[in-house]
């Protein structure tokens, strides 16, 4: 069969590939743009089965003395023809090219080198994509086994991106083609990366958490949320209720702290993706009075966790300097706080006054507030604790109360939203459909939490960089978080994190920090920031859409101010 193509639409293609006999006909191509680029791609995106035909072609290309030489379909065809009488058998067999669909799980070990470059980096995941919605982007591209990492955020969340590992330099060429396209509404950014970061996130040094993900099981759970005395027999006895009840394997992995302290995190295995989906309808039902958040998980994260669990960094939870402030009035600001502590106030660090608002922006009555030490976290709250805020005509006692980082992040970072539901695993033909429809993101209804003015701790990268926050003010309530990273972020720029401290209301413009860092460890953001800028902007300021360089020359009305807060 004679392919140049894609076949619009591509049930036209199958339509003629449905009277073929698998034995006897060939699909025949120059080059594998056509079938794994184009084909594949798109008989995936439009939920249609994948003929067997086309998963074994001949890719005349490989032949070096025969290249297309004309861009008119019927000479090429003719040239095709030609050069398929002038093959041997042994030549034809040559240029057989096998598309395997899926991805192999497999066990990163820590010392394996990494030929090549065969490594990218996808970005502007959704937060929920699974390592199959991964595989489904890059459908039609040999990922090599266990080849996908999805990368973690300080606080241990997805931070939308992942790390994919390919067979071959020619399969990365080809994904990198990939920059700007679609998994399912949001579109997926497409980097070069090294070995060393793929090494980095990928691979373990706990031997518990690489016998864990050795035993071969179907699909890996991750489980948020648990009561820190939760016991392995609750956790199958979790799985075991009505409805929807399912089996989980023998081993259940909990991942604790370096000094053994349990984190509330745990993974279990299923032995198959039936038992699987069925663990993961139990989203956000409860052990105890603690409800459980359930994610599809690989065998990278399970590393990635149990690695940063165990790092010194980690332990957040044992340094309590943080001062937490309950039962403010709703007028309060950051200048109120400061004066309500007094003489304490000069050891609170820098920009360390965090007001918790809710989703509509309106304050939510608490703060936080890092202090520079333990002893002064807990010399402001003896001091403040049940003493009144007084704010014009009303006299409000407070609480306070000495807490630690973990304790802010926990009120302070907005609730996972509900996974989306993953896709059946890549099958071959004559099995049920590739992939099925996947539904849209659907936004929580639970209430956000954003910081002020600046976010407590601004989530690291897998790779350290020079970080700058931007505080951007006159955002206009038509303005999203897409529209922001679109602006800020370039190739030589990664946004981190967007923290709203004011929603847009109304002629009331809103405000949010970004913070930035560069791709490269070595050089700081670049963004070029005019003093004469730094002012008070009118208040029907509008966000600048995206492609208007960051450089301001002049002030300009609907345009954001930028202030740059050295980190």
């Amino acid at each position: 069969m004679l392919f140049d193509g894609v076949v619009e639409p591509a049930t036209a293609f199958l339509d003629v590939v449905a009277g073929l006999d698998p034995d006897l006909d060939r699909v025949v191509c120059f080059g594998p743009e056509p079938i794994r680029q184009y084909l594949i791609p798109q008989l995936v995106r439009e939920d249609l089965q994948i003929p067997f035909i086309l998963l074994n072609y001949y890719d005349l290309s490989k032949i070096s003395a025969v290249q297309s030489t004309s861009d008119d379909f019927d000479e090429e065809a003719r040239q095709m023809t030609s050069c398929l009488e002038e093959l041997s058998e042994e030549q034809l067999v040559s240029t057989l090219e096998k598309v395997n669909l899926g991805v192999e799980p497999a066990v990163c070990d820590r010392d394996a080198r990494i030929e090549g470059d065969v490594v990218v980096r996808a970005r502007g995941l959704p937060w929920q994509a699974s390592d199959c919605h991964v595989a489904q982007f890059f459908a039609g591209l040999e990922i090599a086994p266990g080849g996908i990492a999805l990368c973690l955020s300080a606080e241990g969340r997805r931070n939308g991106e992942a790390l994919v590992r390919f067979k071959t330099p020619e399969m990365r060429e080809l994904a990198l083609k990939r920059h700007r396209h679609f998994l399912l509404s949001r579109y997926i950014e497409v980097y070069k990366a090294t070995s060393e970061e793929f090494l980095h996130v990928a691979a373990g040094s706990s031997s518990e958490a690489v016998n864990f993900v050795s035993t071969g099981a179907a699909m890996i759970v991750r489980m948020r949320g648990l009561p820190y005395d939760c016991s392995e027999q609750q956790i199958r006895d979790f799985f075991a209720r009505e409805p929807d009840s399912c089996e989980m394997m023998e081993s259940v992995l909990f991942v604790t702290r370096s000094d053994g302290r349990p984190t509330g995190d745990a993974f279990v295995q299923f032995s198959d993706e039936e038992q699987g989906q069925r663990a993961l309808s139990k989203h956000r039902q409860t052990i105890g009075n603690r409800y459980i958040e359930l994610f599809r998980s690989t065998s990278a994260e399970v590393q990635q966790v149990v690695k940063r669990s165990t790092e010194p960094s980690a332990a957040n939870g044992l340094r309590r300097d943080c001062v937490r402030l309950r039962g403010l009035p709703y007028e309060a600001r950051v200048e109120h706080v400061v004066e309500f502590l007094g003489e304490h106030a000069r050891f609170i660090q820098f920009q360390g006054v965090h007001m918790v608002f809710n989703s509509q922006g309106h304050p939510s009555g608490e703060a936080f507030i890092q202090m520079n030490s333990e002893q002064a976290a807990a010399g402001a709250a003896a001091a403040a604790h049940n003493k009144f805020m007084i704010i014009g005509k009303k006299q409000r006692y407070i609480e306070v109360f000495q807490c630690s980082p973990d304790d802010m992040h926990l009120v302070m970072t907005p609730t996972a939203p509900a996974p989306v539901p993953p896709p059946p695993p890549l099958m071959m033909p004559q099995r049920p459909t590739f992939v099925p429809n996947i539904p849209a993101l659907v936004p929580m209804s639970a209430p956000m939490f954003w910081p002020y003015p600046s976010p407590p701790v601004s989530p690291n990268m897998v790779i350290p960089g020079q970080v700058n926050q931007l505080v951007v003010y006159g955002i206009g309530p038509n303005v999203g978080l897409p529209d922001i990273i679109a602006h800020f972020q370039t190739p030589d720029v990664v946004v981190e994190n967007v923290m709203f401290t004011r929603v847009a209301q109304g002629n009331i413009p809103g405000e949010a920090v970004v913070t930035i860092r560069s791709r490269t460890p070595s050089d700081p953001p670049v963004v070029a920031i005019d003093p004469q800028f730094l002012q008070k902007v009118p208040i029907d300021a509008q966000f600048v859409p995206a492609g208007v360089p960051m450089t301001l020359p002049q002030a300009l009305p609907h345009q954001p101010i930028y202030t740059l807060i050295q980190s």
